[in-house]
């Protein structure tokens, strides 16, 4: 067995599986038994022997009992210990920063959890199949033995000739799948630009030409050669194993009576019990190619979730502190914060910052300026998305840090321009659902949206639509900060006006303050304050009045 898969096991279950372990151990002890009554009947074929009948027929009987023991709790623990894993990583994964998510990407994560998952789960009942073959081929070898000691060191030799050869063509196979898997890594990140980039591409034909010819096609051609030349070695390897089993017969019916005085009536028993251990050993044989597979899915699974260990930003956080017991605050300030993305050596790296801010409680802010100013990255910023890199942001007095960053995170609710539109109100307890029915008349979706049981009846809506109904969901939370990124954005004119001048001047009206980052130079007085943003910096501030109705 595969120590790689079965450590995963060890360390992901419960269980020991000593119990499987000795259900396996004597599924193979009986399915070699058998062929010892067959091979002892035979030799009186012309009477009916009660004995080997009935100890036949038992032996049938306790194989099929312990191998539907040994594959039912396999599968069991497997896919118990598999689930455990998943739900692991995707708590890491919603306990990591951003920047380190997105640096990851969705693909990766999505294809790593569900594709890996199923190719170690089929390992595993591949295993537990070997695993009785293996004991069978062991029991049997020890008849072989007891038949012809010549014959029994003879197959030996012969088998040990044959698993050199086998693993040198495996381990080759080993070093192709890790690099064909990191080779299906990059088509999964050009698939997903295809994907996430359709209407661009629809209008580029350069662009949709130049990522489907230079990069999908080209990388699927690599994968799918490097594909069908491991799967020939597999071939290949099962070939060689039936070949091989025609030479462990022929080497016992012309070389062994060379070698010993042997009576066609014991060449006869030794070819039937290698005749016997036909389907086993190929059993065992095709479980390799699938636990090769199984082996790069854990590594790719390890990785993974190595990389989310990493990047737990809530390792250090702390229940109790100034800022968990707050419940409102009078200024969020920024001191010389400054943040920078990771690129790689030949691009070049965009910063923002540093950066001076005060925000106090019941402003509205906006953030303007063209696209790659920076205002995302310091929308982010604020929201405790993104960590400072220098610098330090602070609630009142309280610095925000590792141990408190939750605790400030929750005073926010936001919708970026990249936002997810869930289908649940999911952090509320008691929805109030006349008030949810409101909001849904205000912003024109009551005809195309119900909430029945606790969910939206429909979220495959418009890019307008949902970001209404998101806006909807902001709202019902009722947080004390609202951030706001491009929300009118995709809004018809009445919609952008209502937008402005009712709900953000609701929001004002209870207290609640608002961070804003748009275009719409038209409704820049409804801010108390308008921040321009050039290159990562501020560059110039406007009282909101200033610019007029």
């Amino acid at each position: 067995m595969n120590s790689r898969l079965i450590s995963f096991l060890r360390r992901e279950s419960n269980q020991t599986g000593h119990k499987i372990l000795i259900a396996g151990l004597i599924a193979g002890i009986f399915n070699g038994l058998i062929v010892v009554i067959i091979n002892e009947a035979a030799q009186d074929y012309a009477n009916l022997n009660l004995r080997y009948l009935l100890i036949f027929l038992l032996s049938v009987l306790i194989l099929a009992l312990t191998r539907h023991y040994t594959l039912n709790q396999t599968s069991t623990i497997a896919r118990a210990a598999l689930t455990k894993t998943n739900l692991r990583i995707a708590d890491k994964i919603r306990r990591s920063n951003l920047s380190i998510f997105e640096q990851v990407g969705k693909p990766r994560v999505l294809t790593t959890l569900s594709e890996g998952t199923e190719v170690v789960f089929e390992a595993f009942r591949r295993i537990a199949n070997g695993t009785v073959a293996a004991i069978m081929l062991v029991f049997s070898s020890a008849y072989m033995a007891w038949l012809s000691l010549t014959a029994f060191w003879l197959e030996l030799a012969v088998i040990a000739c044959g698993i050199a050869v086998y693993m040198y063509n495996q381990r080759t196979i080993d070093q192709e799948l890790r690099i064909s898997a990191k080779m299906e890594n990059e088509f999964i990140g050009s698939l997903n630009h295809l994907l996430e980039g359709f209407k661009e591409l629809k209008m580029n034909r350069a662009k949709s030409d130049d990522l489907f010819c230079n990069y999908l096609e080209t990388i699927s051609a690599s994968v799918k050669e490097i594909r069908i030349r491991t799967e020939g070695r597999f071939i290949s390897n099962i070939i060689y194993t039936q070949v091989f089993m025609m030479i462990m017969i022929a080497a016992v019916i012309f070389v062994l009576p060379q070698m010993s005085s042997s009576s066609p009536q014991l060449i006869m028993s030794l070819v039937a019990v290698l005749l016997f251990v036909v389907g086993p050993l190929g059993a065992v044989v095709e479980a390799i190619p699938v636990i090769s597979v199984a082996n790069i899915a854990l590594e790719k699974l390890d990785a993974l979730e190595e990389i989310f260990d990493g990047a737990d930003d809530t390792r250090q956080s702390k229940t109790t502190g100034p800022l968990q017991s707050k419940t409102t605050f009078d200024t969020i300030t920024m001191k010389k914060v400054t943040f920078s993305y990771e690129k790689s050596s030949d691009e070049k790296v965009f910063s923002v910052g540093p950066i001076d801010l005060e925000v106090k409680k019941g402003q509205i802010l906006f953030f303007v300026g063209g696209n790659g100013s920076g205002k995302t990255t310091l929308v982010k910023l604020l929201a405790g998305l993104y960590y400072p890199q220098r610098g330090v942001i602070q609630m009142d007095d309280v610095p925000v840090n590792m141990t408190n960053y939750g605790a400030y995170r929750n005073f926010f609710s936001i919708i970026l321009t990249d936002f997810h539109l869930f289908d649940r109100l999911y952090g509320l307890r008691d929805v109030d659902e006349g008030r949810l029915s409101r909001l849904l008349d205000v912003m024109e979706l009551s005809e195309k949206i119900s909430y029945r049981d606790g969910e939206f009846s429909d979220i495959n809506l418009s890019t307008g639509q949902r970001k209404r109904l998101a806006l909807i969901s902001a709202l019902m939370e009722d947080k004390p900060i609202y951030l706001f990124d491009e929300v009118a954005a995709d809004q018809d004119p009445g919609f952008r006006r209502h937008f402005y001048e009712e709900v953000l001047a609701d929001l004002k009206k209870q207290g609640k303050t608002i961070i804003a980052s748009t275009h719409d130079d038209r409704y820049f007085h409804v801010a108390d304050r308008v921040l321009k943003l050039d290159f990562g910096a501020i560059v110039e501030e406007t009282a909101g009045r200033q610019w007029g109705p």
